[in-house]
């Protein structure tokens, strides 16, 4: 006898006259979900209509226009307008100091000790300051084989 997936009617009658589908895996059948619980029924009560007074203007009351401005401030922060805007750095917007401290690679350094020049004696633009302290600590690596040179001092070079 053949056996294939399919049962005969006669299978089919007797698991649909009550008896429950055959359980496959490892699976507990389903259980019925737990009782609902009717919800709880609050005491009525009467609702009434929110009175609010419509809103009055407060005497010396004025509009502070919000969003964009139609017309400029004069705002100040320690006496420096800021509105004003500030010049472009020079050396196509790199500034002096980087522009120093990438010439140092191809000029012998020189441009590093002009940079370190500048920052220790020179006022400067604050933005320039991140250069020329790249140029000083630059040129102050390359007074380290100078010194050990001077003293005919050779380690590994």
């Amino acid at each position: 006898m053949l056996m294939t997936g399919q049962g005969s009617d006669g299978d089919r009658a007797k698991i649909s006259a009550g008896q429950p589908p055959p359980l496959y895996g490892t699976f507990p059948p389903p259980s019925l979900p737990p009782p609902v619980a009717p919800p709880l029924a609050y005491p009525a009560v009467p609702k009434a209509p929110l009175q609010q007074p419509p809103p009055q203007p407060a005497a010396g009351y004025h509009v502070i226009p919000v969003g964009y401005q139609t017309h400029p401030c004069n705002a100040l922060v320690d006496g420096v307008p800021m509105n004003m805007t500030e010049p472009p750095l020079p050396f196509c917007g790199i500034g002096v100091g980087w522009a120093l401290f990438l010439a140092g690679f191809f000029l012998v350094s020189i441009p590093w000790y002009v940079g370190a020049f500048i920052f220790l004696f020179v006022a400067q633009d604050y933005r320039e300051k991140p250069g020329l302290i790249a140029c000083t600590v630059a040129a102050a690596l390359t007074l380290v084989p100078v010194i050990l040179n001077a003293f005919n001092f050779h380690v590994f070079w």
